[in-house]
């Protein structure tokens, strides 16, 4: 498939139509969120000042497992409610979990490498889940589609995102600083706040899927 080129996208745009992916998707995002917390928060609390590596690992394998359920069922009814699936990915579970790890690992050890090349990755991979789920791509394929696709607009969409997770990584910074270890209270806060950011993140996924690739009749929302 011929790739067009980059569009430029604006700061301002990408907030305003991440924002409407968010309220067209108000009752999925509140589910995500719920089972999430609902999931999270006692296995995180379980396994508050444990020495078992086993249970550490095996609480945070079955969150990431959790998270990564959630978030397709959640990318997968975004795009449907906005008009962007053809409806040729939407059985693709198993590539979107290697998806998911690749993108993952990916941002992560280049945020470890002084923060700037995880910022870089995470806004040339941002429209991959999105053209997975929606265009029935491959793994690498999709990855490469939406590193050329994104190209041009590295400081757009890092700043745009930047911009909208600020505040709940202000919750977490916060539930971290004034709750104490094992507090529920302070956990539960933390967690949904996660969950916000998250919820974020995928949603501008789908708004720069619309905005830079479109499908659909009622894509043209996003012009």
């Amino acid at each position: 498939m011929e790739i067009s080129a980059p569009r430029d996208l604006k700061i301002g745009k990408i907030i305003d139509k991440t924002l409407a992916v968010i309220e067209r998707n108000a009752a999925p995002a509140l589910i995500y969120v719920i089972a999430l917390t609902a999931v999270s928060v006692p296995v995180t609390w379980f396994a508050v000042g444990s020495l078992d590596p086993m249970r550490l690992l095996g609480g945070e394998l079955l969150k990431a497992a959790l998270g990564i359920a959630c978030a397709y069922f959640l990318l997968v009814a975004a795009l449907r409610r906005t008009g962007l699936s053809s409806g040729k990915g939407e059985e693709a579970f198993v590539p979107y979990i290697g998806l998911s790890i690749l993108t993952t690992l990916g941002v992560l050890l280049g945020t470890l490498a002084f923060v700037l090349p995880g910022l870089f990755l995470m806004a040339r991979w941002s429209i991959a889940p999105p053209v997975l789920l929606s265009q029935g791509s491959g793994v690498m394929a999709s990855l490469g589609e939406s590193w050329e696709r994104t190209k041009g607009n590295e400081f757009s969409i890092i700043v745009a995102a930047l911009a909208m997770i600020v505040l709940p990584i202000a919750v977490v910074i916060a539930g971290g600083a004034f709750f104490e270890d094992g507090d529920l209270v302070g956990i539960t806060v933390s967690q949904l706040a996660s969950s916000a950011i998250t919820v974020i993140t995928l949603s501008m996924g789908v708004a720069l899927y619309g905005l830079i690739v479109g499908a659909g009749q009622e894509a043209r929302a996003f012009e």
